[in-house]
């Protein structure tokens, strides 16, 4: 006997995570807790790179993005600041732009290179914004042409 999702009641696959009808996470169609978009799909397969990370330059989450653009798994880098990825010539202003955002201002174009698991560098376009209040930087960033 197949598994139903608890929101529409469309039949799961085996190992199912979302919801093929509605499309929401199943964890939360269980509790009740979904709205119409499941924003956690959408950062989970977002091509962009998208992240939440600390004004103390350390990434608290990334997406999956991340993983496939850098070769590496998150884990890695969430375990030390995301200044030691940096192409050493970027070090100083990314670190501007880092206190720029902790002064409130956001980041509406920023470049810079980081290092990939193979030694290699890929050049990186962000956009982040900071939120008031909390000291989280929620960033996007995209490959940029080479």
């Amino acid at each position: 006997m197949s598994e139903s999702c608890s929101r529409c009641q469309h039949p799961l696959p085996e190992g199912a995570n979302y919801c093929l009808s509605c499309g929401v996470s199943l964890a939360l169609a269980a509790t009740g807790e979904h709205s119409l978009v499941d924003f956690e799909r959408f950062f989970v397969y977002g091509i962009d790179l998208m992240c939440l990370a600390g004004q103390d330059a350390r990434f608290i989450v990334v997406n999956p993005a991340f993983e496939r653009a850098l070769g590496m798994p998150a884990k890695e880098l969430l375990a030390v600041p995301f200044i030691s990825f940096l192409h050493p010539d970027d070090v100083d202003a990314t670190v501007a732009e880092v206190v720029r955002l902790k002064d409130g201002t956001p980041t509406l174009t920023f470049t810079n290179r980081y290092r990939r698991h193979d030694g290699t560098y890929v050049r990186l376009h962000w956009k982040a914004y900071p939120e008031p209040g909390t000291g989280l930087i929620y960033a996007t960033a995209r490959l940029a042409d080479t």
